[in-house]
């Protein structure tokens, strides 16, 4: 039942859009007269503080300011439910509007009642007239998890906890070579140490993948990017699309335990709905492969693990699938509920599938889907809060978030 509601999310997405373009909004000023939506006084999180705190801070003094931060109690995309943490965002322009994309920095630092706790750090900086961009996406965590296995269909009773901590430096530096393109070089590192396996049947099949010892795995190596971007607003885009490509090459020679080489493919595209100031309609899909050699088993692609800003696979549990290959869709319906956009909504539906090992096969597809609300936290930066719901089959997960999944 669950798998038909999901199905049905993902196909009734584009007829709520198709509708919503119909729909004209009828806004009422003090005096009941009806006036254009544009003219309502848009308000955040930040107007509702100044006012119970009586600061006095006027729109132009806020609109003025070169940095806008915003923070709040929140669950990370990467530590799912039940989390004890705080997000920190900063959103800064470096050249002009027309030209240069909104700058971002998320800093995540948490503590879960599983174990779990670290921080982590995610710039994407963007230079006048987007020169260069800098991507990173660094964090150290303690991690205890489970993992059921390889391939797309393996079954619940293959549950098994590994513990490990984990540092992950990725930083890419791209420079604009023409409008909204940009090629460039990084580094990447996946270093998990500390590790502890739970003695089950799957515990024992891991010591093909990991060391002998289960101490350390580490990926270390070069990465080739390709970055087209014409939003100019990472945090909560309006329209636009941004495709990317990030080959990584990993060598025992900086280091890697094993010798091996990845893709990664992401292709995110924005429709704003004409005459609806807040309706966005968002899709996203990713492609993520080992391309030649044998990648540890705690760096094979995985259900939200991919090396990427954002969140996917909402409604699966993290690292529920594992494979040298997965493929992604989701799309997303964002749309106002009140007229001065502090209030607003989503609903979201996504199929994920990982293919059946050492194979291009994908045979098994995972539906999720959920709907969730939206609180404006920043207008200046369009920063919301993030409420979702969301569930697939035998499992469901409330994500408390700033900032948009993609």
């Amino acid at each position: 039942m669950k798998s038909i509601l999901l199905l049905a999310i993902l196909l009734c997405c584009p007829l709520i859009m198709m509708h919503a373009q119909s729909r004209k909004t009828i806004v009422l000023d003090s005096t009941g007269q009806i006036v254009p939506a544009d003219t309502v006084r848009q308000v955040d999180m930040i107007d509702y503080l100044a006012r119970v705190l009586k600061v006095k801070e006027t729109d132009a003094k806020r609109n003025d300011k070169k940095v806008n931060f915003s923070f709040f109690p929140s669950a990370s995309s990467r530590t799912g439910s039940k989390t004890v943490v705080t997000s920190f965002n900063a959103t800064f322009l470096l050249g002009d509007n027309a030209n240069t994309t909104v700058s971002s920095v998320f800093f995540v630092p948490y503590l879960d009642f599983n174990g779990r706790y670290g921080f982590l750090l995610q710039p994407n900086i963007w230079l006048r007239g987007n020169r260069w961009n800098f991507t990173g996406d660094h964090f150290i965590l303690s991690y205890p998890q489970n993992t059921w296995g390889l391939g797309g269909n393996t079954p619940e009773n293959n549950e098994t906890n590994i513990d490990y901590k984990y540092l992950r430096i990725h930083q890419n530096a791209l420079k604009g070579i023409l409008p909204d393109l940009a090629l460039g070089l990084g580094y990447a590192l996946d270093y998990h140490y500390d590790i502890d396996v739970e003695d089950t049947a799957l515990g024992d099949s891991t010591e093909i993948y990991l060391p002998a010892d289960k101490d350390y795995l580490i990926s270390s190596g070069i990465t080739l990017s390709a970055l087209y971007d014409t939003r100019r607003s990472t945090v909560n885009p309006l329209q636009g699309w941004m495709g990317s490509l990030t080959y990584s090459v990993f060598s025992t020679l900086m280091g890697s335990t094993d010798a091996y080489q990845s893709a990664f493919v992401d292709v995110r595209k924005y429709f704003p709905l004409p005459g609806r100031k807040h309706d966005v309609f968002a899709l996203r899909s990713y492609y993520w492969t080992i391309v030649t050699g044998a990648a540890p088993y705690l760096d094979l692609p995985s259900v939200r693990w991919e090396p990427a800003a954002g969140s996917s696979s909402r409604g699966l549990e993290q690292n529920r699938y594992r494979s040298n290959a997965m493929l992604y869709f989701e799309s997303e319906y964002r749309f106002g509920i009140t007229a001065n956009g502090f209030v607003g909504g989503v609903i979201f539906g996504s199929l994920t599938s990982a293919s059946e090992y050492q194979t291009q096969y994908f045979k098994y597809w995972h539906p999720a889907g959920g709907a969730g609300l939206r609180l404006k936290f920043n207008k200046y930066s369009r920063t919301n809060v993030a409420f979702d719901y969301a569930f697939s089959k035998g499992y469901s997960v409330f994500y408390l978030n700033i900032g948009e999944a993609f």
